[in-house]
């Protein structure tokens, strides 16, 4: 679900949820598009091992009493997840985008599939379209980290939830049907 897409004089067309804005990454120095930078800078390796021990870590360091949301928002249906995005765009709104620079994908306004290539090469290759990118502003990374950590782990949380209001409603069909 999208929930926010920037739309300025440098991008008329909206920057594809921060997919073609590239900033400096702060781990390696190379230009990341701010999406993925956002969608990979608490753990960037695949192997299961490092993704349980990193959950385990975050749910030591944040556990579900510090989530105020999951007892004023709790899972009621469909419109929960309007109230999630809503909480994410807020974050998007309030200071994700604000005083950011980018470098904007040299394709941008032009083929969408040469965009799509370019995301492609980044996310198989970690080929950026562009040579440099601004730096992000002091603080940001600090906070970005913070900021996604959290909501990681409330999104784990809600997650937990759905499956276990699932198998409840599955028991409870499966008592209904065996009387």
């Amino acid at each position: 679900m999208l929930v926010s897409d920037l739309f300025s004089a440098e991008f008329p067309a909206g920057n594809a949820a921060a997919a073609m804005s590239y900033v400096e990454d702060p781990v390696n120095g190379k230009p990341i598009p701010l999406h993925i930078l956002w969608d990979s800078n608490a753990l960037r390796s695949p192997k299961l091992e490092d993704v349980d021990r990193y959950a385990g870590e975050l749910m030591k360091k944040y556990p579900r009493s510090s989530f105020p949301e999951l007892l004023e928002h709790p899972y009621n249906g469909p419109d929960a997840f309007t109230t999630w995005a809503r909480e994410s765009y807020a974050i998007a709104a309030d200071w994700a985008y604000k005083g950011v620079e980018t470098r904007p994908d040299p394709d941008l306004g032009q083929d969408t599939d040469r965009l799509i290539k370019n995301m492609v090469k980044y996310i198989l290759d970690g080929v950026a379209p562009v040579d440099e990118a601004p730096k992000l502003p002091e603080g940001y990374w600090e906070k970005l980290q913070v900021t996604s950590a959290q909501r990681i782990t409330l999104a784990g949380y809600r997650i937990a939830d759905l499956i276990l209001a699932a198998a409840d409603n599955i028991e409870k069909q499966r008592a209904f049907m065996t009387r």
